[in-house]
Parts: C-alpha cells; structure tokens; sequence
C-alpha cells in the first residue's frame, strides 16, 4: 500500500533531477520554456499528496517519512543550484538549504530514551515553503521572462536564507537543551542513588 505514496515521492525526485536541467535549458529559449514549471508542478503536487495518501492509506512509516524528506532537499537543491547556474540566485541559497537539511537530519536521527526525536519546527516549515515558492519563482522567471522578477527574485532569496539560517539554529539550539537535560539528568540519578 505504501507504493503509492512512495511512487508520489520518487517523482518528486525525478522532478528534482530533472528541474536544473530543464532551467539551464532554458537559456537557449528566449520566448520562455515551460518544462521548468512542469516539473515544479509535480514536485509540489507529489509533496502535497504523498503524505496524505500514505496517511489514508495506513502505510505512513518511517522509511517513507525519511523518502519524503530525502526527496525535498533533492528537488529544492536541485531548484537553487539550477538559479546558481543562471546566475538568478547567489551561491547562499543552496548553502542555506544544505545547512537547515543537515541540521534537521541530524536532530531526526537524535534519539532520548530509545525514542525517535520529533524534528519538526514551525520555522523549519516555513523554511521548506519558501524554498518550494522559491523553486516556483524560479520556474516562473524562464516560463516568463521579463524585467520585472530581478528585485523579486532578490527578496526571496533573502527570505529563503534567512528563513533557512534561522531553522537551522533552531535545530541546534534544541540539540544542545536535549543534551544538558539527559547530562543533567543523569548526574541527578545518579546523586539520588549515592550513599550519603
């Protein structure tokens, strides 16, 4: 039952691969070139389905949750480094994302009491938005190109790397207090059970 969802999943990583090839194509294009906004379309359709549909069906597990975020940093990265390319977007954006992924990972593996910890954070879900809004601009841009998209471009970008920045250290910040309260409690345990 999990294939479904899965298969949602490996489109959008499809879609990831295929989307900073599509845009450095796009180049040669000047009326403007549609296959980036095609593949921007199924990534966010996949990322807004697959979730769901494993849900509906009983098939969320943690194999699929691990796809699903493997396959957004793929297709989000695979946006920025295609912007890099083009010179629409400063080498920070993938830089940022990279950060905030790795920081996010690292707290999804952390484990307390044998128990998986919950990574997930307002922040860091704001941050994933905008770099899939980010994706979409992109996609935009060469589907339409004009003059007008410079200046919007470069507030995303800010709002995407300051966005992802912020993630991050909220990530590593609730690492450290996860680390002082098992440190801590720990020497309390152990102070409780010492002869006096």
């Amino acid at each position: 039952m999990s294939r479904a969802a899965d298969a949602l999943t490996l489109a959008r990583v499809a879609a990831g691969v295929g989307l900073p090839l599509a845009l450095a194509r796009s180049v040669d294009r000047p009326g403007g070139a549609w296959t980036p906004l095609e593949l921007w379309t199924v990534g966010a359709a996949s990322d807004l389905l697959d979730g769901p549909l494993a849900r509906r069906l009983g098939s969320a597990t943690r194999h699929g949750a691990l796809l699903d975020s493997l396959a957004d940093v793929v297709f989000v990265l695979g946006a920025a480094f295609g912007g890099v390319a083009l010179g629409l977007l400063s080498g920070w954006v993938p830089a940022a994302i990279a950060v905030a992924f790795g920081a996010y990972a690292l707290a999804s593996v952390a484990t307390e009491a044998g128990a998986a910890v919950r990574a997930y954070t307002r922040i860091g879900h704001a941050a994933g938005v905008c770099n899939y809004l980010l994706a979409g601009l992109l996609a935009a841009v060469v589907a339409w190109p004009g003059p007008v998209w410079g200046v919007l471009l470069d507030d995303a970008e800010l709002v995407v790397v300051v966005l992802n920045g912020a993630a991050a250290v909220v990530q590593v910040a609730a690492m450290l207090r996860r680390a002082r309260a098992r440190r801590g409690g720990g020497r309390r345990g152990r102070s409780a059970h010492s002869p006096a």
